[in-house]
């Protein structure tokens, strides 16, 4: 697909983009981008990049962003599992609580891929780059 083309379409399906010298930029969220390079009006590479505050995961991919939320959240949850283990009191003294607010925390790099991910499939399907 030609940039032409690719640049119609986004218009009319109203994704907000940025064009640059060889490349266009279509923002899929407030932090996630789906970066598009074109050569002789031919798409030869693409890129999905996540921008965020931290430096573990800025301008990395959705994939691996959330292998890494995912890896130190596990981190985590193995030293919360530890003190759990040497300190049998800790479910008496409101331990269930903090796993209860904690839960939500866990499960938010995967909601927050499953979301991206389909917003990014949805657009590939669009330019027909699937």
């Amino acid at each position: 697909m030609n940039a032409e083309n690719t640049i119609n379409l986004l218009k009319v399906n109203g994704y907000p983009f940025e064009l640059k010298e060889n490349q266009i930029i279509i923002k899929l969220a407030c932090k996630f981008f789906l970066k598009l390079y074109f050569e002789n009006d031919h798409i030869v590479k693409e890129d999905n990049v996540l921008k965020t505050y931290n430096w573990l995961t800025n301008g990395k991919s959705l994939k691996s962003a959330t292998k890494i939320g995912f890896i130190g959240f596990s981190i985590y949850i193995l030293f919360l599992a530890l003190w759990y283990i040497l300190d049998p009191s800790f479910f008496s003294s409101g331990g269930e609580i903090f796993f209860i607010v904690f839960a939500p925390l866990v499960l938010y790099p995967f909601i927050e891929f499953w979301y991206y991910n389909n917003r990014l499939s949805k657009i590939k399907k669009l330019l027909n780059l699937i």
